[in-house]
C-alpha cells in the first residue's frame, strides 16, 4: 500500500501516541483525518501542525462510545476527502482502578471505548474500503492484553478483546483489507508518575532503555505499507513482552 495521497483515519490522533501516528503518516505524504473527544486545544494544534507539513488534514470530534458518532465521522471523512484507505484505532481510555473497586460503570465505559468503538469503526470503514480497492487497518493494543495486571483489570480485558478483534477481522475482511496491531510498551510517562520512577523502569527492559511514541508510529507505518502481513501484532516494547 502506497501512503502518498492515501487517506488514513486515526482515532484519538490529537495527542500522545495518536498524534505521533498522525504526524508520521503525514510525513509519508498521507492525507490524515483524526478524531478527538475533549482535547479541543490539542486537536487544533495537531491540525495546524499537519497542515504545516503541506498535507490535507481533518479533525473530527467523536465520542466513539456512541455508534452514531462513529458513522458521522466516517461520513465527514468521505465528504472531505472522497475516499478512505486506512484506519488506525488508537483512541483509548485507561482507568487505574483496584480490582475490588472496579464498578459496572467502569466496565461499560472502558469496553465501549477500547473494544466496541474499534469494532464499529472497523465495520464502518471496511464497508467503505470494500466498495473500492481495499485498505489497511492497524489497532493499538498494549501489554495488558497479554500479561495479567493487578490494577485496571477491565482495561487489560478490553485490550485482549481488541487483540482478538484484530485476528478475527483479519480473517473476515481478507483478502481486500489487512488488519494488524501494534502493542506499545513504555513509550510515554504515565500520568501521576515521577520522572525518577519513569527512568528507573528502563532497568527492567531487556534493551535497557525507554521507547518513544515515534517508535510506535513507525511500526504502524510499516504495517500499513507491507501487503503480505495480516492478523499479526508487533510488540514495540524493548523486549518486555518476551519476559512474560
Amino acid at each position: 500500500m502506497k501512503l502518498q495521497d492515501a487517506v488514513i483515519l486515526v482515532t484519538g490522533g490529537a495527542h500522545r501516541v495518536g498524534k505521533s501516528i498522525s504526524m508520521t503518516l503525514a510525513a509519508e505524504k498521507a492525507r490524515v483525518a483524526f478524531t478527538y473527544n475533549s482535547s479541543n486545544e490539542a486537536a487544533a494544534r495537531t491540525l495546524a501542525e499537519l497542515q504545516a507539513l503541506g498535507v490535507d488534514a481533518l479533525a473530527v470530534r467523536c465520542d466513539q462510545s456512541d455508534q452514531a458518532q462513529i458513522h458521522q465521522t466516517i461520513e465527514q471523512t468521505l465528504k472531505h476527502f472522497g475516499r478512505l484507505d486506512g484506519l488506525v484505532n488508537s483512541a483509548s481510555i485507561w482507568q487505574d482502578k483496584p480490582f475490588l473497586e472496579t464498578t459496572a460503570e467502569d466496565w461499560e465505559t472502558t469496553l465501549a471505548i477500547n473494544t466496541r468503538g474499534p469494532f464499529f469503526f472497523t465495520q464502518a470503514a471496511a464497508r467503505v474500503m470494500l466498495a473500492r480497492e481495499g485498505g489497511s487497518i492497524v489497532n493499538i493494543v498494549d501489554g495488558s492484553a497479554f500479561t495479567p495486571v493487578q490494577m485496571g483489570v477491565h482495561h487489560g480485558i478490553s485490550k485482549t478483546g481488541l487483540w482478538m478483534l484484530t485476528r478475527s477481522s483479519a480473517l473476515a475482511l481478507a483478502p481486500k483489507i489487512r488488519v494488524n496491531a501494534v502493542s506499545p510498551g513504555p513509550v510515554l510517562i504515565p500520568q501521576g508518575w515521577s520522572e525518577e520512577r519513569w527512568q528507573s523502569l528502563a532497568e527492567s527492559i531487556p534493551l535497557k532503555r525507554l521507547g518513544t511514541p515515534e517508535d510506535v508510529a513507525r511500526a504502524v507505518v510499516y504495517l500499513m505499507k507491507e501487503d503480505f502481513i495480516t492478523g499479526q501484532t508487533i510488540c514495540v516494547d524493548g523486549g518486555s513482552t518476551n519476559m512474560g
